[in-house]
């Protein structure tokens, strides 16, 4: 076995566990979203028809929900919810903090490189697990709600396809957050201060998603810096269900973003002088 190839197992397994519960519970919450979909879709239809002006009502509408929206639709609404970005956040944050900064820590990154292993592919590999996991959260998300599909019964049943495009945008979503907590661990030497940044950053992106949501915020002058800073912005699975039209510029963003973090993060991790195990 190539050292590289060894080290790809070395973060396979100690990440399987945390990789494979969350995956399994993002599938379980796409079954539980199409189960609940199912019991409240009539009393959902007849709330946008008689309460339209609710500020509950507003605030999903602001989402991309039409004036009739199918089950699909109403469906995919969930996948704003947010323990579903907290488990993707979690799993970006995570890898990318432990990269570098947690090795560092431990004293045992070193040891790593003083074996036949480039810098470029100790990172490489980090990156291709981190980058496979997302894929893998994604997919469990997906798969969760396109077998619970088949067991409930939904007005308009949903062609199980149509999740692709939501589901990759939600992958694309944990890049940037994992490229920017990347880059500030190949940096550091001790995992807390990623970690927090990571968070810190993450958390103000989606909180500025949030207001710019509430109803009265949409006539502030001030209200467009709001979408330009949260990279929530550019993850919006309903529209891509209804219109389709910001799949592409959405994924080019988010994947721009944490590709440019990734790269700045290659370039600081070559050049940094790392300390020795004492």
């Amino acid at each position: 076995m190539t050292p590289f190839l060894a080290l790809l197992r070395k973060q396979v397994h100690e990440s399987r566990w945390t990789l494979g519960l969350s995956a399994a519970a993002l599938f379980g919450l796409g079954w539980l979203f199409v189960w609940v979909t199912s019991l409240n879709e009539a009393r959902f239809l007849e709330e946008l028809e008689s309460d339209p002006d609710s500020p509950r009502i507003q605030m999903i509408r602001s989402l991309g929900i039409a004036e009739q929206p199918s089950s699909l639709t109403l469906m995919i609404v969930s996948w704003n919810h947010p323990f579903i970005l907290l488990l993707v956040s979690m799993w970006a944050i995570g890898r990318g903090s432990a990269a570098v900064a947690a090795e560092v820590e431990r004293g045992t990154l070193d040891l790593i490189l003083s074996r036949p292993v480039a810098r470029w592919a100790y990172l490489a590999s980090q990156v291709i697990v981190a980058i496979s996991g997302l894929a893998i959260l994604a997919a469990g998300l997906l798969l969760g709600a396109a077998v619970a599909v088949h067991y409930n019964s939904l007005r308009q049943p949903p062609d199980p396809w149509k999740m692709v495009r939501p589901a990759i945008n939600l992958a694309c979503l944990g890049l940037p957050i994992y490229g920017y907590t990347l880059l500030v661990s190949a940096l550091d030497h001790v995992r807390w201060r990623p970690t927090s940044i990571g968070s810190f950053l993450t958390l103000a992106g989606f909180i500025a998603f949030v207001v710019s949501l509430i109803p009265v915020i949409q006539k502030m002058s001030w209200k467009p810096w709001l979408d330009r800073i949260s990279i929530f912005k550019a993850y919006n699975p309903v529209e891509l269900v209804t219109k389709g039209e910001s799949f592409e510029f959405n994924v080019a963003i988010l994947a721009g973003i944490g590709a440019s973090c990734i790269v700045l993060a290659f370039l600081a991790f070559a050049f940094r002088d790392l300390p020795a195990n004492g």
